[in-house]
C-alpha cells in the first residue's frame, strides 16, 4: 500500500496527471497533408504563447509611455488624453475579467464539479508573494482603494453633459476600484495559485494584469511629479522660495526659465478649473488635492506588489508543486491561507536583539518624518529640517553598516547550499536579479548627492559635507547589504548550528533597516523640499527629473530588500517542515 508521500510524488511526475496543452487539442490534419505542415508540440505552444504575452505587456507600456509623454510636451492640447479616450477602461475592463475567472475557477475546483478536470488550478508549495508583500498590498491597497474612491466623488462634482464632463474618466476610477478589491483579494486569499486552465489565457491574463499595474505604478509617478512642479511654482507665486534662503544664494538662467515654464504651466491650468467652475457642484472639496501627495505612494506600492506577485505567478503557469512538498492528493486543492497557524508555527528565537535595534531604526525614520512634516511651511526652518534628515539617514546606515559587518562575519559559518530544484533557483536567481538593477539607481542617486557636497561647498550657513558623508556612508551600506544578502541566499544552516543560528539577528534587523529607509524614501524623500540644497546646484527641473528617475526604483530596491531579508530569517533559520500561509 502506498504511503501519502509516494501517492503525492506519483501525483506531481505522471504526466497523465498534467493537464492538457493547447497544442493536444488542435484539429487534426488528415495524413496525406502531414508533411506540409510542422508538428505543434505543446512546448512549442506554450514557447509561442510565454513569448506573445510579454511581447504584448512590452507594447501596452509602450504605447502608454508614448502618449504620456506627448501629453506632457503638448500641454495643454492633449491634457488627460489617455483617461478621457478609454485606455484605462480597457486596461481595468480586462483585468477585472481575468480576476473574475480565477475567482470561478477556484471556485469550481473547490466544490469539484465535473469541470475541474478541465479548467484547474494547483497549490504550488510555496507563495507567490511572502507574507510581508501580502500584508503590504492589504495596507497599501487600503489607500489606493481611499485615493479612487476620491478620484470617483471629484467625477461626479461635474454635471452630465458638461464641457468638463468625461464618462471615460468616472468609468476609470469606478473599474479602478474594483480592480484594486480583487487584486487585494487574489494575493492575499490565493497566493500561491499555479495556473493550468487554459494556457493561452493564464499567460496574456497574468501579463496583461502585470502591465496594468505597472502602467498605474508609471501613471501615479507622472501626476505625483507633474504635482511637485505645479507645488513649487506654487510655492514661488506667494514668495516662499525668495532669496533671503540659503538655497537660493544662486540663482541662475535656467531656473529663472524653469520657473516661467511652470507659470506657463500653472496659469493654463487655472484657466481651465475656471472654464469648468459653472459646471461644478463642490462635493469634496479641495480633499482629492491635498491627500493626493500622501497617497501617491500608496498606489505606487500597491502597483508593485502587484506586479511582482502576478509576475511570479506568470512564471508559474502549467508548473506542478515539488514532489517533495505534496503529502496527498488533497495538496492540489486550494485553500485560505492561515495566519494564526503560521505565526505559531513560526520560530522566533535568536531574533530578541535583532527586533530591537531594528524597531529603533524605525522609530528614528519615524521621527525623521515627523520632524519634515511638522517643519512644513516654515520657511525658516527649512535648512534646519533638511539637515535633521540627512543626519538621521546618516545614523541609520551607520547602524545598518555595523550591523553588516557583523552579519558576514558569522554567516561564514553556514554551509553552502546545493540547490538541485530548477523553479526554486529561479525565484531565487529573480530575486537577486532585481537587488542588482534596483541597487543600481540607488547607487546612482546617492552618488548625485556626494557630487552636490564636493562642489556646492561655497554655500555658506550649511553643512555641505554633511551630504557627502551621508551619500557615502549610504553608498557603503547598499554594498554590503548585497554581499550580505547574495551570500546568505546561497547559505543553509548545519546541524551544528540549530542552537545559536549566526547570522539571524542581523537577518531581522536588516528587515526592519530596509522598513525604515523605504518610509523615509516614500514619504519623504521624493519631496523636492527635502532636498533643496541639490535643487538648487542642478536647478529645479533637472533636479525633479533625477528624482523621478533614480527615486522609484531606488525605493523598489528598499521594499525588496526588507522582504527578501524576512525570508532569508524564515527559510534559512527554521528547518521545521514549513506551514504555508
Amino acid at each position: 500500500m502506498s504511503s501519502a508521500t509516494d501517492l503525492g510524488v506519483e501525483l506531481a511526475e505522471d504526466p497523465q496527471n498534467r493537464p492538457p496543452h493547447p497544442g493536444q487539442n488542435l484539429i487534426p490534419i488528415p495524413s496525406k497533408y502531414n508533411k506540409y505542415f510542422p508538428v505543434w508540440t505543446p512546448e512549442a505552444i506554450d514557447n509561442i504563447f510565454t513569448a506573445f504575452s510579454s511581447l504584448y505587456a512590452v507594447i501596452v507600456i509602450t504605447v502608454f509611455l508614448a502618449f504620456s509623454f506627448t501629453e506632457i510636451v503638448t500641454f495643454p492640447h492633449l491634457h488627460n488624453h489617455l483617461e478621457k479616450s478609454g485606455f484605462f477602461v480597457y486596461l481595468y475592463t480586462i483585468s477585472i475579467l481575468f480576476y473574475g475567472y480565477l475567482f470561478l475557477v477556484v471556485s469550481i475546483r473547490d466544490k469539484e464539479l465535473g469541470l475541474a478536470s478541465e479548467l484547474k488550478v494547483v497549490f504550488n508549495h510555496k507563495s507567490h508573494g511572502s507574507l510581508p508583500a501580502r500584508i503590504g498590498v492589504v495596507f497599501f491597497g487600503l489607500g489606493t482603494l481611499i485615493y479612487f474612491l476620491l478620484e470617483l466623488l471629484a467625477f461626479f462634482e461635474f454635471k452630465s453633459g458638461s464641457p468638463c464632463h468625461y464618462p471615460a474618466v468616472g468609468a476609470t476610477s469606478f473599474l479602478a476600484i474594483i480592480f484594486v478589491i480583487l487584486q487585494v483579494l487574489l494575493i492575499f486569499l490565493y497566493p500561491r495559485l499555479n495556473l493550468h486552465t487554459i494556457n493561452f489565457v493564464d499567460r496574456f491574463g497574468t501579463m496583461h494584469v502585470m502591465a496594468t499595474n505597472i502602467i498605474m505604478w508609471l501613471h501615479s509617478l507622472v501626476k505625483e511629479s507633474l504635482h511637485e512642479i505645479e507645488e513649487i511654482g506654487h510655492e514661488f507665486e506667494i514668495g516662499h522660495l525668495n532669496e533671503t534662503s540659503v538655497h537660493r544664494q544662486r540663482r541662475e538662467e535656467k531656473d529663472e526659465d524653469a520657473c516661467n515654464l511652470i507659470a506657463r504651466r500653472m496659469s493654463i491650468l487655472h484657466d481651465l478649473h475656471e472654464d469648468c467652475q459653472p459646471y461644478k457642484s463642490d462635493i469634496i472639496g479641495n480633499i482629492l488635492a491635498k491627500s493626493s501627495p500622501y497617497l501617491y505612494p500608496f498606489v505606487i506600492e500597491f502597483a508593485l506588489i502587484g506586479a511582482s506577485v502576478i509576475f511570479t505567478m506568470w512564471r508559474h503557469v502549467d508548473r506542478m508543486p515539488l514532489a517533495g512538498h505534496i503529502m496527498s492528493p488533497n495538496a492540489t486543492k486550494v485553500h485560505l491561507p492561515r495566519p494564526v497557524a503560521f505565526i505559531r508555527q513560526g520560530s522566533w528565537d535568536h531574533s530578541r536583539k535583532g527586533v530591537i535595534g531594528g524597531v529603533f531604526a524605525l522609530i528614528l525614520a519615524i521621527l525623521n518624518l515627523g520632524v519634515f512634516f511638522g517643519l512644513d511651511g516654515f520657511t525658516n526652518a527649512e535648512d534646519e529640517s533638511e539637515f535633521f534628515s540627512k543626519l538621521t539617514k546618516t545614523v541609520i546606515n551607520f547602524l545598518g553598516i555595523i550591523s553588516l559587518l557583523i552579519g558576514i562575519w558569522q554567516i561564514q559559518n553556514l554551509d553552502d547550499q546545493e540547490l538541485s530544484d530548477l523553479t526554486e533557483s529561479e525565484m531565487r536567481n529573480l530575486d537577486l536579479s532585481l537587488l542588482r538593477f534596483t541597487s543600481f539607481f540607488a547607487y546612482l542617486y546617492h552618488v548625485f548627492t556626494i557630487i552636490t557636497g564636493v562642489f556646492n561647498a561655497n554655500v555658506k550657513n550649511f553643512p555641505n559635507r554633511i551630504h557627502n558623508i551621508n551619500g557615502i556612508v549610504a553608498t557603503i551600506q547598499i554594498t554590503l547589504q548585497i554581499i550580505f544578502v547574495f551570500d546568505l541566499r546561497r547559505k543553509e544552516l548545519p546541524p551544528s548550528k540549530v542552537e545559536s543560528k549566526p547570522g539571524r539577528q542581523i537577518a531581522i534587523f536588516m528587515f526592519f533597516h530596509n522598513l525604515a529607509m523605504w518610509l523615509v524614501f516614500t514619504f519623504e524623500i521624493q519631496k523636492v523640499r527635502s532636498s533643496l540644497v541639490e535643487a538648487e546646484f542642478y536647478g529645479i527641473m533637472p533636479w525633479v527629473i533625477i528624482q523621478r528617475v533614480t527615486l522609484p526604483l531606488t525605493i523598489f530596491f528598499r521594499f525588496h530588500s526588507a522582504v527578501v531579508c524576512m525570508e532569508m530569517w524564515k527559510d534559512t533559520y527554521d528547518k521545521r517542515a514549513p506551514l504555508q500561509c
